[in-house]
């Protein structure tokens, strides 16, 4: 991502800019969004690494389990909102960093501590409204960020509750052609479910019972599962 520097800058740039007046310069400006990446749906902008990107985008991604194209889709919000949550945060940062070199930073301190205190502190008076803005810009990606989070728990659930429902009827089935000595197939019951499949959860949840009646001993688990 660029520098907060360089952020800092653009942003000072721009508000020194009166606008564009001619309509094609008009039509420029309406893409200020993407510019300068607060409010635009780009999640990537021109000047930031899409490969650090995607690394950081995976890794948030990968870590929200998601196992269906929906899940997916809210994940990569939670993803996203992030990065651009981020991003604010390095504008901000450049907006303090940049006023060491600005008027609010022109002057003598007996320390350094308190030179970077007054000078940030000048920097939010100069730019009271631009730093309330990106509060808001922020807050509103946290919303959109709970809500996805929100959403996408709400299908893990959903989809966790009915691999059990489903489960639990595909073992009862299977046990009942394995009481009569005939194989199951669990095709026809309308089950995506492999018959090895169902043996082994079915074999887990047994022994995670046996385990569980036993206190978690091992010297009981092993005599009652032989």
């Amino acid at each position: 991502m660029p520098s907060p520097l360089q952020y800092a800058a653009n942003r000072l740039n721009a508000m020194k800019s009166t606008g564009p007046a001619s309509p094609k310069g008009k039509v420029r400006s309406s893409l200020n969004a993407l510019r300068h990446g607060l409010t635009a749906r780009v999640v990537v902008l021109p000047s930031e690494d899409m490969a650090a990107y995607e690394a950081f985008s995976k890794e948030i991604v990968d870590s929200l389990d998601p196992q269906t194209p929906m899940e997916r889709q809210f994940a990569q919000t939670v993803a996203d909102n992030q990065w651009r949550i981020n991003r604010i945060r390095s504008v901000e940062d450049g907006m303090l960093a940049d006023a060491h070199f600005e008027k609010a930073g022109d002057f003598d301190a007996e320390h350094p501590d308190i030179h970077s205190t007054l000078t940030a502190s000048r920097a939010f008076r100069n730019h009271s409204q631009d730093f309330v803005n990106l509060s808001i810009y922020e807050q509103r990606l946290h919303r959109s960020m709970k809500e996805a989070l929100r959403q996408l728990d709400e299908l893990q659930t959903k989809r966790r509750d009915r691999y059990k429902t489903q489960m639990d009827d595909a073992i009862r089935l299977s046990n009942t052609e394995k009481m009569k000595g005939l194989p199951y197939d669990p095709a026809p019951d309308g089950f995506v479910y492999a018959a090895a499949e169902i043996g082994h959860e079915h074999d887990s949840r047994h022994l995670a019972k046996i385990a569980e009646q036993a206190g978690f001993n091992l010297t009981k688990y092993e005599k009652e599962a032989a």
